[in-house]
C-alpha cells in the first residue's frame, strides 16, 4: 500500500468527525442565513376603510323654471360631489312637481348628458340613470322647454328634487408583502397591529390570503396562526361593516422567528 493512503484515510475521517461535531451535515446557503428575532412589515398609514352601502343623498334643488317666447325664469343648476365613485351602481332623482302648465317639456341633464325630457304631472316622479355618467364632481341642470306658439305664457314648472346614488357595498383595502422561504420556515408566531379611530358600530375585518385572522374593534393587537402565511406574495384585506368608517393611522404585521 502506498505510504500516502493511510494519511488520506485519516484526513477524511477527521473531516467527517468535524462535520458531525459542527453542524450535523451540509446546509443550503439559504438555511445558513441568520435571522433576526423578528421582522416588522409596515403595511400602510393614514388611510380609511369604509362600508357605504345603500342609498346616499348627494344633491337637493328646488324652485321654478320657465321659458317662453318673450319671457321666462332662467335654468337652475347645482354642483355636487359623489364620494367613492367607483362603488356607485346607479343614480336616481326623486322629483316633486308642485305646479305646471305643461306648455313644454321639463329637461334635466347631468354633466351635459340629458337624463330626462317629458311632461311630469303634479306629484312625485322617480328618474333613474346609470352610475357611469357620474364623476367625482358633477353639475345638474334643470330647465323648461319654450312654450312655442303659446307665446302669451311661458312653460312653467315649480319643483323640488333630490339626487341619490346607490352604492355596491363593502369596500376592501388590500396590502401585499413578500415572505422568503427562510422566513417562512423559521416563523413561529405572527401578530397583527392596527391603530385607528372608529366612526359607527361595525367591526374591522382582516383576511390574510383569504383566511380570516381578525374580526373586532380597534385598537388591534392580536396574534394569528402562521398557517395563514405562505412563501412569496401575501395579501392582507381589510374591510368593515355597514355604516362604519375606520380612520387608520398605522397597520403592521410582525413575524417572530425562532
Amino acid at each position: 500500500m502506498p505510504e500516502f493512503v493511510p494519511i488520506l484515510i485519516a484526513a477524511v475521517l477527521c473531516l467527517i468527525v468535524l462535520l458531525m461535531a459542527f453542524g450535523g451535515g451540509l446546509v443550503s446557503p439559504e438555511q445558513r442565513v441568520r435571522l433576526r428575532s423578528s421582522r416588522t412589515i409596515f403595511l400602510g398609514q393614514d388611510f380609511t376603510i369604509t362600508y357605504s352601502a345603500g342609498e346616499k343623498t348627494v344633491a337637493s334643488l328646488g324652485g321654478e323654471v320657465s321659458r317662453g317666447v318673450f319671457s321666462g325664469i332662467g335654468d337652475k343648476t347645482i354642483d355636487f360631489q359623489v364620494p367613492d365613485i367607483a362603488d356607485v351602481s346607479e343614480g336616481m332623482i326623486k322629483l316633486k312637481i308642485w305646479n305646471t302648465n305643461h306648455y313644454g317639456n321639463l329637461i334635466i341633464s347631468i354633466n351635459g348628458k340629458e337624463i330626462y325630457r317629458g311632461f311630469p304631472n303634479i306629484g312625485e316622479k322617480i328618474i333613474s340613470f346609470g352610475g357611469n355618467i357620474l364623476e367625482p364632481s358633477n353639475t345638474l341642470e334643470i330647465k323648461a322647454e319654450t312654450s312655442g306658439w303659446k307665446f302669451w305664457a311661458p312653460t312653467t314648472y315649480i319643483f323640488d328634487l333630490n339626487v341619490f346614488v346607490n352604492y355596491l357595498g363593502r369596500k376592501t383595502k388590500s396590502f401585499t408583502f413578500d415572505i422568503s422561504e427562510n422566513e417562512f420556515i423559521n416563523t413561529n408566531r405572527a401578530r397583527l397591529l392596527i391603530f385607528g379611530a372608529r366612526e359607527g358600530r361595525g367591526n374591522i375585518n382582516a383576511r390574510l390570503n383569504g383566511i380570516e385572522i381578525y374580526s373586532g374593534l380597534t385598537t388591534v393587537y392580536t396574534d394569528f396562526s402562521v398557517d395563514a402565511l405562505k412563501v412569496g406574495n401575501n395579501t392582507l384585506d381589510l374591510s368593515t361593516e355597514p355604516n362604519t368608517t375606520y380612520n387608520i393611522s398605522s397597520a403592521q404585521i410582525v413575524l417572530f422567528f425562532g
